[in-house]
């Protein structure tokens, strides 16, 4: 008799893929769409869910276009309509290829696949999410962020000056870094291997 029992056990990449998804409720997902439709492209919401109106790429096409607008006051990616894989797979690729270029980190990047095929959709919800903090960080007047806002760099606070009494002529003072006053083994009658008489 022989037992077909499956071990308790998932792989670490299944395990980060629903650590993720687990961040992204049906809220959060609503209000990507809405940055995306409403605060961005300024267009009405399709009553289709988010990743099958991204999937095809013109969406994120127009959301590059309408950034890069803000920029430099052109579009950057050309774009069709088209039901064809590869012509849809290329325009997502093309939009990666403009959130490295905006300044997106490469780790909150997605995949092709993951949005096309749905592989990871929480990678594709950071992402976006990501995008609405760099493009908040350009336009705050124009785009909403997700979110919490990239946090700026402060400047490192100033360091005191050495008191006169620490500086020596060779710019460290034998005070400061622990000298002994001629303190050693020797002097000190430490003998190693040996009983040590601490009367």
């Amino acid at each position: 008799m022989s037992y077909d029992i499956k071990p308790d056990v998932t792989s670490l990449d299944e395990d980060l893929r629903l650590l993720r998804e687990g961040k992204f409720d049906q809220n959060s997902i609503n209000s990507i769409q809405g940055w995306i439709y409403t605060s961005v492209l300024k267009e009405n919401i399709p009553n289709e869910n988010l990743l099958d109106s991204l999937k095809s790429g013109v969406t994120l096409c127009k959301l590059a276009n309408t950034l890069s607008q803000a920029d430099i006051g052109s579009s950057i990616i050309k774009w069709k309509e088209s039901k064809m894989p590869f012509v849809q797979m290329e325009q997502i690729s093309q939009f990666l290829t403009f959130l490295r270029q905006y300044g997106v980190p490469e780790d909150e990047l997605f995949q092709t696949v993951d949005l096309y095929e749905e592989k990871d959709p929480a990678s594709v919800y950071q992402a976006l999410k990501s995008l609405s903090r760099y493009a908040n960080k350009r336009h705050p007047d124009l785009f909403p962020v997700l979110g919490p806002q990239i946090a700026t760099k402060k400047p490192r606070p100033p360091v005191k000056q050495k008191p006169k009494h620490l500086k020596g002529e060779s710019g460290w003072s034998t005070v400061e870094y622990g000298y002994m006053k001629g303190a050693s083994q020797g002097s000190e009658g430490i003998v190693f291997g040996q009983r040590r008489n601490i009367l």
